[in-house]
């Protein structure tokens, strides 16, 4: 089970995904489940700029004497969201990231040099209607190069589009659910990494505290190496995550936690550089927390910041090897993020 070590977390409305029964406190979090978007209280436009830097290191044994990684994330995101109504309400975000991950492994006294660049698109557009229903398209393209000193290179593209469906309804109590229909074209044949979402909810003007559960509908096949050939040792993962939100408003101060718990490999579709880079290795599931603040009214302009400090430990294969050995592995992560955002 991942370790978190320490973990200083303050993100302020980032444009991260949430909402799947009840709409946000915060006016620039955007919508899991389209079905809500209604309840935004006022038209608004924000942009984040967010750096990652990321340190493995693997304790390993035998031949391999060291393996160590860093990584390093630039990502530029924007936001529209309209103000909420009886009729329809969109929402338009994306995001330009580019990344670097440089790989050292020494075996039997060689040291390996790989060296990965990616560069990353992702759109997403929503409407909502009548505070009811909701629909949504997201693009994300993905471009990757990779070198090694050991020789050879190569290039791959990923292409993905996902359309998702919504309802939210009142019964006492505010409830969601949401379908994603996720086809990814490989040369080894289709993927499907379609999910679908349940959330229950409470909402007032000062209140929303929120539960859900998403779960990937096809399970997904790890490679573990070993046996007879490929698909002779294999290790089957069914990825969900659980989701908790609780917001409250103190006069002009709002201050919220969202925390999601990734199992055994769910990623959101909006942070797919980050999954691949960093924790594409890792099936173990974990605890991520965003902790919210916003100060000032409903309407006007809003500047913020934000850190994250983790010490995160795990069980992975040498990043140079598609599958074998597992040795005990420390991530470090440093994320700063600045924000603007302004309500009309």
């Amino acid at each position: 089970m991942k370790k978190l070590l320490a973990l200083l977390s303050l993100l302020a409305s980032t444009t991260t995904f949430a909402q799947i029964a009840s709409g946000s406190l915060f006016r620039t979090t955007r919508s899991e489940n389209p079905g809500v978007l209604q309840e935004r209280p006022a038209a608004t436009f924000g942009t984040i700029f967010k750096l990652d830097k990321v340190e493995k290191s693997q304790e390993t044994t035998g031949a391999i004497s060291s393996s160590k990684s860093e990584i390093d994330i630039k990502t530029l995101s924007f936001f529209y969201g309209g103000k909420g109504g009886k009729g329809f309400t969109t929402e338009i975000s994306g995001e330009l990231a580019s990344g670097e991950k440089v790989d050292n492994v020494t075996t039997s006294g060689v040291v390996e040099k790989q060296t990965s660049e990616s560069d990353l698109t992702f759109l997403n557009a929503s409407i909502g209607f009548m505070n009811l229903l909701g629909v949504g398209v997201i693009s994300v393209s993905n471009e990757n190069t990779q070198t090694s000193t050991q020789g050879g290179s190569s290039a791959s593209e990923l292409e993905l589009m996902i359309y998702t469906v919504g309802i939210k309804y009142k019964l006492g109590l505010d409830f969601g659910l949401f379908y994603q229909h996720a086809p990814l074209d490989t040369a080894g044949g289709e993927i499907d990494m379609s999910r679908v979402g349940l959330g229950i909810g409470i909402k007032t003007k000062s209140f929303h505290v929120e539960a859900a559960y998403v779960k990937n509908l096809e399970d997904e096949r790890e490679e573990l190496g070993g046996g007879s050939g490929a698909g002779q040792n294999v290790a089957i993962h069914s990825p969900a995550k659980l989701m908790g939100t609780f917001e409250f408003k103190l006069g002009s101060l709002t201050l919220g936690i969202t925390s999601n718990y990734y199992m055994e490999g769910f990623f959101d579709f909006n942070n797919l550089m980050y999954y691949a880079m960093v924790l594409s290795a890792n099936k173990e599931n974990r605890l991520e927390n965003s902790f919210n603040f916003s100060l000032g009214g409903e309407k006007g302009h809003s500047f913020s910041g934000g850190v994250t400090i983790a010490s995160v430990e795990s069980t992975e294969s040498p990043p140079t090897l598609l599958s074998g050995q597992k040795y005990k592995t420390t991530t470090d992560i440093f994320s700063a993020s600045v924000s603007y955002s302004y309500a009309f």
